[in-house]
């Protein structure tokens, strides 16, 4: 053992290191186990976002850090339209999520086919789907909006067809313009009101019984007095002598 460790205290750290390799690890390869941590408790954020993500968050306050992680993500997500998963379809089974903001970007979900593994952008047609699903034992309903080619709509509507979303055409200004003139020009009649009746006599008794009301306001009374200076009263008192 001396000798060991006379023999280490000379050797520079590299070659020490290469000693202990070659011996634990490469000689005895067991003795280390030991020594790894365990890593079976180990969690990451995608764990906790799994544990506590939820499709729809509502007016609840998150309590924890780990809800309020969850929302945090839920908050950065798109939830305009869906994102499918029709692998299995025929069990009428559906998984949908919303889009993140690489889908948003590249028009999957809107201009592309909402199915995850499909990319037709032609034909597309918008669906409306009642959302159904399990969430922390509990099940939920959503009316959730998707995207989806004519293949993939046959999947989605295998067991019963969904309500499809269509945009009403708008009519023309000048169409509109000419339908308004026409409907002003069959409605163009005036009515006339006879107001020549004679007047009753309660209405000229209540004319008569209201009093006339004079212009002169109750603050008249209350004036304040215009007080002259000395040199006036004099001019004043000058020109009465004169007259």
């Amino acid at each position: 053992m001396c000798a060991l460790r006379t023999q280490f205290r000379y050797l520079n750290p590299y070659e020490l290191h290469k000693i202990i390799i070659n011996q634990y690890v490469l000689k005895q390869p067991e003795d280390i186990k030991l020594l790894q941590r365990n890593k079976s408790n180990d969690r990451t954020d995608y764990h906790v976002l799994v544990d506590h993500h939820r499709f729809l968050w509502e007016d609840n306050e998150p309590k924890t850090w780990e809800e309020q992680f969850a929302k945090r993500y839920f908050e950065k997500l798109f939830k305009e339209y869906c994102i499918a998963d029709l692998s299995r379809y025929k069990e009428n089974k559906v998984a949908l999520r919303w889009r993140i903001e690489k889908e948003v970007v590249s028009g999957k979900g809107q201009f592309i086919c909402g199915n995850k593994i499909c990319n037709e952008s032609e034909n597309l047609r918008s669906w409306e789907v009642n959302f159904a699903y399990h969430e922390q034992g509990e099940r939920k309903n959503a009316l959730v909006k998707i995207r989806l080619c004519p293949s993939c709509s046959k999947k989605l509507n295998y067991h019963h067809k969904k309500r499809e979303i269509k945009r009403l055409k708008k009519q023309s200004k000048y169409k509109k313009k000419k339908s308004d003139s026409k409907e002003s020009g069959s409605e163009d009649e005036t009515i006339v009101c006879d107001s020549s009746e004679p007047e009753s006599s309660e209405s000229r008794r209540i004319e008569a019984d209201i009093p006339e009301t004079s212009n002169e306001t109750p603050w008249e009374e209350h004036k304040p007095e215009v007080i002259k200076s000395r040199e006036e009263e004099m001019e004043d008192y000058l020109q009465d002598l004169l007259i």
